[in-house]
C-alpha cells in the first residue's frame, strides 16, 4: 500500500511539473516537424462558442497540439509500442477522419497565412491543407488531407496503436465513429499479405468491409513497408461526379473539349490475396461512371495503363500519390485519348531527390514505413516556360520542378508545380501553337502537369479548394472563356471523386445564378 501511495505521488508530481512547465511555455510551436503539419492556434474567446461547447473543444485541441515536448512524447510512444509488438512482418489497418475547407474559406485562410510566416513557401501552409492535404497533400486529399479536429495525425496509428483492436477471424468491427479518433488493428499473422492460404496453412478468409458511417472516413492498410489507401465505392458520390462534369460540359459549351481522368489508389494494383475483401473494385466503379458521363466528355483510361505497369515504381510506398513515373504513364494515356504522341520519357532529365517519407507516413508515423523510405524522382522539363502563381491579387513566379522543396524529406511532393496551390496559376511556354488547356485538379494533378508543357502554349492550373470567385471576379466558366481555353482536363483521384465534400467544392466553382449576377455587376 505504501509503495502504491509513493507511485501515485510520483505520478501526480510528474504531471504537475509538466503542467506548470507547459503553462509557462509562452513560445508555443506552430509546426510539428514530426507530423509535418501546422498546429492548432489558440482560439479567440467567444461567449457564443463557449455556450455551444465549441470554444472548450478548440482550446482542448490547441492545448493538446502545443503541449510541451509533444513531438518527443509522440515518437517515444510510437517506438515503445513498436518494440512491444511480435517480430515479423506486420499488417496495420488505419482509419482517420478527414475534413475539407470550402473554396472561399481556403482562399481567405490562404490570404491570412500569406501575410504571416506560413505563406506557402515552407511547411504548414494552411492553404494546402487538402482534403487530406497537409502541405504534401496529406491524406484526403485529398489530398486530402487533415482530420476533422485539425490534427493531421489522428492518433498514433501504429500496430496495436491507440484505441486499436486486433483483427483476427473477423471484420473491422468496433471502429469508432468519434471525430478525430484512430483505430489501428494488427492482423495476427506472421505471414505477409502476399501469402496464400496454402502457404500459411490456414483457410483463406475475407475481411468484411465494415467501414462504419460517414463519407469522411479514410482507411489505409500498411503491409510490408507499404501503405495503400483502401476504397469503399459510394454510388451516390460517383453519380454526383458525373452530374457535375455534365454541368461543366453544358456551361462551357462546345468550344471547350472536356476530359475526365480519375487516378486509382495504389491498393488496386497491390496483391492483397488474403485481404481482398477489405476493398472494393475501383475498376468496377470506373465502369459504373462511364455510362453516366455525357458523350461529349472523354474518359481517359489511366486504369489499364497503370495496370500494365503495376510492377514498376508507379506509386509511393509512404505516400498516397503516384510517383512521377506513374504520372508519366497517365500523361501518355491522356495523349492517347487525344490521338497524339507522348514525348518519350528518355528526353527528360532525371532528378534523384533522395529519400522521401510522404503523407502516409506523416499521417500514421508507422515504423515500418519509416524504415522503408521512398526514393523521390522528378523529371525536369526541357520546354522553356514562365510559371506564375496567383494568390488573390498577388502573384509570384515559381518553378514547375521547384527544388526549394528537394531537401525536405516529408515535403518533396511540393516539388511538383511548387505545391500546386494558389487561387490559380498559369504556365506559358515557347510552344506557340495557340493551344490552351485548363487543369482542374487535386494534388494528383501536380505530378502530371509538367509533362503537358511540350503540347500547349498556355496551361492554366486550378485547384478546386483554392479557386475563388470572390478573388477573380469570375466563375470558372467565365474565367475559362476569358482565357480562351480550348480543353479542360479534370484530374481528381478516386477518393476525392468518392468524397462528396471535395466534389461540392468543384461544383461551387460554377457559381450560383446569384453569384454570377453579382460578379457581372461588380
Amino acid at each position: 500500500m505504501k509503495n502504491l501511495r509513493i507511485d501515485a505521488i510520483v505520478f501526480i508530481l510528474i504531471i504537475s511539473v509538466l503542467g506548470i512547465l507547459n503553462f509557462f511555455n509562452f513560445d508555443k510551436p506552430e509546426i510539428s516537424v514530426l507530423e509535418n503539419r501546422a498546429l492548432r492556434s489558440k482560439p479567440e474567446f467567444s461567449m457564443k462558442e463557449l455556450l455551444q461547447g465549441v470554444y472548450l473543444k478548440s482550446y482542448e485541441d490547441y492545448y493538446s497540439d502545443t503541449f510541451i515536448f509533444r513531438d518527443s512524447l509522440v515518437k517515444a510512444n510510437r517506438d515503445l509500442r513498436h518494440a512491444m509488438e511480435f517480430l515479423g512482418p506486420d499488417v496495420t489497418l488505419i482509419t482517420a477522419y478527414d475534413d475539407i475547407q470550402k473554396p472561399e474559406e481556403a482562399y481567405e485562410q490562404a490570404q491570412s497565412d500569406m501575410a504571416g510566416d506560413l505563406d506557402g513557401k515552407g511547411v504548414g501552409n494552411s492553404a494546402l491543407s487538402e482534403a487530406g492535404n497537409v502541405p504534401n497533400d496529406g491524406l484526403s486529399d485529398g489530398g486530402g488531407n487533415s482530420t476533422a479536429n485539425g490534427n493531421g495525425n489522428s492518433g498514433i496509428s501504429t500496430p496495436g496503436g491507440l484505441g486499436g483492436e486486433e483483427i483476427a477471424n473477423g471484420g473491422m468491427n468496433g471502429m469508432t465513429g468519434e471525430t478525430g479518433s484512430s483505430v489501428a488493428g494488427k492482423v495476427n499473422s506472421d505471414a505477409s499479405a502476399e501469402r496464400t492460404a496454402s502457404e500459411t496453412g490456414a483457410a483463406e478468409e475475407e475481411i468484411e468491409k465494415d467501414f462504419g458511417d460517414g463519407q469522411d472516413v479514410g482507411y489505409w492498410l500498411v503491409v510490408d513497408g507499404k501503405a495503400v489507401q483502401l476504397f469503399k465505392f459510394n454510388k451516390e458520390s460517383f453519380e454526383y461526379y458525373s452530374q457535375i462534369l455534365n454541368k461543366y460540359s453544358q456551361k462551357m459549351g462546345s468550344g471547350v473539349k472536356i476530359y475526365s481522368m480519375i487516378p486509382p489508389t495504389a491498393s488496386e494494383f497491390v496483391q492483397l490475396k488474403r485481404y481482398k475483401g477489405i476493398t472494393d473494385s475501383q475498376n468496377d466503379a470506373l465502369g459504373f461512371l462511364k455510362s453516366k458521363l455525357d458523350k461529349s466528355i472523354t474518359s481517359v483510361n489511366v486504369y489499364d495503363t497503370l495496370n500494365e505497369h503495376k510492377d514498376e515504381y508507379i506509386y509511393f510506398r509512404t505516400d498516397h500519390h503516384w510517383t512521377a513515373l506513374g504520372a508519366y504513364y497517365a500523361y501518355a494515356s491522356f495523349m492517347e485519348a487525344k490521338q497524339e504522341q507522348p514525348v518519350p520519357l528518355v528526353q527528360y532529365e532525371k532528378l534523384d531527390l533522395g529519400n522521401y517519407l510522404g503523407s502516409s507516413y506523416t499521417k500514421t508515423l508507422n515504423k515500418s514505413l519509416e524504415k522503408n523510405p521512398d526514393n523521390f524522382i522528378a523529371y525536369k522539363p526541357f520546354t522553356n516556360y514562365e510559371y506564375i502563381m496567383h494568390y488573390g491579387k498577388d502573384e509570384e513566379e515559381a518553378d514547375v520542378i521547384d527544388m526549394k522543396y528537394a531537401d525536405q524529406i516529408s515535403n518533396k511532393y511540393l516539388t511538383f508545380i511548387s505545391s500546386g496551390g494558389g487561387t490559380w496559376s498559369v504556365i506559358k511556354t515557347d510552344v506557340h501553337n495557340g493551344k490552351r488547356i485548363m487543369v482542374i485538379k487535386d494534388s494528383f494533378g501536380n505530378a502530371l502537369v509538367p509533362f503537358l508543357l511540350p503540347h500547349y502554349e498556355e496551361i492554366y492550373v486550378v485547384d478546386a479548394r483554392f479557386y475563388s470567385i470572390k478573388a477573380t471576379g469570375k466563375t470558372i466558366v467565365e474565367f475559362a472563356h476569358d482565357k480562351g481555353i480550348d480543353e479542360l482536363l479534370f484530374v481528381i483521384y478516386m477518393e476525392d471523386v468518392n468524397w462528396h465534400k471535395f466534389m461540392s467544392g468543384v461544383d461551387s466553382l460554377l457559381g450560383s445564378e446569384e453569384q454570377a449576377e453579382t460578379v457581372k455587376t461588380d
